[in-house]
């Protein structure tokens, strides 16, 4: 079986990726100030995130991690709020 992309990008495996409870709809633009161009896009760190997840990649709960804009270019883009 493939490695999803996001699970790839993140250097995660699509059980983490399950475990945490993440998909690509927990991801949002980031448009700056001006709400005018999308500068990068991120998700939060879910509160549910196991602990071996979270000390592999160093991240905390709730912490915005950020997702370069590249990522999206090979496929359509997450839902805008």
């Amino acid at each position: 079986m493939k490695q999803s992309k996001l699970a790839e990008y993140l250097e995660l495996t699509d059980e983490e990726l399950e475990e945490m409870g993440l998909d690509e709809d927990d991801i949002y633009p980031d448009e700056g100030n001006s709400g005018e161009m999308i500068y990068s896009y991120y998700f939060n760190v879910p509160e549910n995130t196991p602990d071996h997840i979270l000390a592999k990649k160093g991240w905390s709960l709730g912490q915005r991690v950020e997702i370069d804009l590249s990522y999206f270019d090979d496929q359509e883009q997450p839902h805008e709020e």
